[in-house]
């Protein structure tokens, strides 16, 4: 893209450079530190921060011009192109959604309380069977995270998937409307964020927000079973709904589950195996059939994808550590995610099961009741033990202990390292352990310590 449409689309300034230059928008770059020759640095200013402090960092590395604001670096620099705008943040989003609207292909969002980065993972790899598919990288799905992957879009592109999440009131607004998808995926709603969206009702709001940029040509596919989701209806946007009650347009059934592995049968009629954990998978996979489906991908083709899928880093990674298996699932956490993640602990072959169990943040006033909730869970479960960790997993140990658990098998610990030692010598062989709490607990640093030698 020409320098002169850059400073159209931002509604910036030109201080130095020639407006006929072309700028690859893939190698527009927010991080000093990882700038490339070619690339245009694009500073954002953080809380503790302002990236424009770096410009000549980037100049150095050899990029080949930067943005600036009304406040930051005003002189030319020879040889650079230097384009002024008032906020970077907000240069990159109408930047992005400039080049979003130039691009033909479909857009797929994906949102919801759990699950977002499975399903996108899923239908992008789905769909790739057929098409050039581009997608976040890892879980960028946030006001940076998706003008990034939207400025990587080119000619040879078919369709774009994009996941998408939130905590605030109109930031799924925002990203549909850099986005614009033209199928929107919501995967559930549930106690996620409950500090900044109060409560479920305000959840479901604030998810729902990706469909108010959609046309008629536009596809809604949802999960039928969800109790907010299912009262979505529509006569001007097509419809598909996917789960486990008869109503769905793609209903699983007959699941089975032998711990390692996942076989359902999809309207009946096709048999799909998933290599995960959890039978909540089959949700994720049902969303994607779905999607692959609306575009005439084959079951055929559908079935291998999803056959060979894997997991995304830290959620439900199970892997051998010396004579016993751990289960990652330390990305994040909220009631809906630990629930499943409990569910599929249970239902792992092992010789004992255990659980590590950190604080779930941004429950809001509730938070000591969800966590008294996952404790009665656990307990229920017939665990062999529960370590948790965190102010607010007290509530989760206290509660596993008044419903029954042992008193030599529930620990509260202080720190990271504890916690593996407790593991390293109350865990037998053959047994497994599953991690989890909310990305802030930093939990795969328990993983790491069980995996040093002694």
């Amino acid at each position: 893209m020409k320098i002169g449409e850059i400073i159209k689309a931002t509604g910036g300034r030109m201080v130095s450079g020639g407006p006929e230059t072309d700028i690859d928008l893939s190698k527009i770059s927010t991080d000093s530190r990882t700038i490339k020759e070619g690339d245009l640095f694009l500073p954002l200013k953080g809380n503790n921060f302002n990236g424009e402090d770096f410009t000549g960092e980037a100049f150095k590395k050899g990029a080949i011009g930067a943005f600036v604001t009304v406040h930051g670096q005003r002189s030319t620099v020879h040889g650079k192109t230097i384009i002024q705008v008032r906020d970077t943040t907000v240069a990159l989003q109408r930047l992005a959604r400039y080049r979003r609207k130039k691009f033909k292909g479909p857009v797929i969002g994906v949102t919801g309380s759990n699950g977002k980065t499975t399903v996108k993972d899923m239908v992008a790899g789905v769909l790739s069977s057929k098409f050039n598919v581009l997608k976040n990288e890892g879980t960028k799905n946030n006001h940076i995270g998706v003008p990034l992957t939207l400025l990587k879009l080119n000619d040879s592109h078919d369709m774009c998937v994009v996941e998408m999440g939130t905590n605030h009131h109109g930031e799924i607004r925002l990203l549909a409307e850099i986005a614009s998808p033209t199928v929107a995926v919501i995967t559930n709603i549930g106690p996620s964020h409950l500090e900044f969206l109060r409560d479920i009702k305000g959840v479901f709001a604030a998810k729902r927000e990706i469909l108010e940029t959609l046309n008629r040509d536009s596809l809604i596919v949802i999960n039928g079973d969800d109790e907010y989701l299912s009262t979505i209806k529509s006569k001007v946007f097509r419809l598909m709904r996917f789960g486990f009650n008869a109503i769905n347009d793609f209903q699983a059934s007959g699941v089975s589950s032998n711990g390692t592995g996942i076989r359902f049968i999809l309207n009946d009629r096709s048999n799909f195996t998933l290599s995960l954990i959890g039978t909540h998978n089959v949700y994720n996979a049902l969303a994607a059939i779905a999607v692959a489906y609306s575009f005439d991908i084959s079951y055929l083709a559908t079935k291998k994808a999803l056959s060979e899928y894997s997991p995304a880093n830290m959620r439900l990674n199970a892997r051998r550590v010396g004579d016993v298996t751990v289960i990652d699932d330390a990305y994040n956490s909220n009631p809906l995610s630990m629930k499943s993640a409990i569910e599929a602990l249970a239902g792992y072959p092992a010789k004992g099961r255990w659980m590590v169990s950190a604080d779930m943040l941004e429950l809001g006033q509730a938070e000591r009741d969800f966590h008294s909730m996952i404790g009665e869970t656990i307990a229920k479960s017939g665990f062999s033990g529960l370590i948790t960790f965190g102010d607010l997993s007290r509530h989760t140990s206290s509660r596993a202990l008044e419903c029954g658990m042992d008193k030599n098998r529930v620990w509260h610990c202080s720190n990271r390292k504890e916690i593996a030692d407790i593991l390293k010598r109350s865990m037998d062989s053959g047994d497994a352990v599953l991690v989890k709490g909310s990305r802030a607990m930093k939990m795969e640093e328990v993983i790491k310590e069980l995996s040093c030698k002694p």
